[in-house]
């Protein structure tokens, strides 16, 4: 914003303040309508056929052995993690 801007801004009446604030918000409106409406032409173009696979079998792909062992080791190790902070605690209530 140059200062020419700032000066002009600062001469605004209020009602022409209001004016421009209320022009500027049915411009913003009405450039949102007209986006919505592209959208939704947009989406009605591309809809997914009902006959394409879901995505959810797709997904069961990277279930392999390895990572199963990972899966099991992490769940071990926060097992072991949550045990010994139990652990700590009551020791620091005991000892205290």
């Amino acid at each position: 914003m140059s200062n020419d801007e700032k000066r002009a801004s600062k001469s605004l009446t209020r009602e022409q303040y209001r004016k421009l604030k209320h022009q500027e918000d049915a411009d913003f409106k009405q450039r949102d309508k007209k986006r919505v409406e592209v959208e939704r032409a947009y989406a009605r173009a591309h809809r997914e056929t009902p006959d394409e696979e879901p995505e959810t079998i797709v997904a069961d792909g990277f279930k392999t052995p390895r990572w199963h062992r990972t899966n099991r080791r992490l769940n071990w190790t926060i097992g072991i993690l949550i045990g010994l902070i139990v652990i700590v605690y009551l020791i620091l209530f005991f000892v205290n």
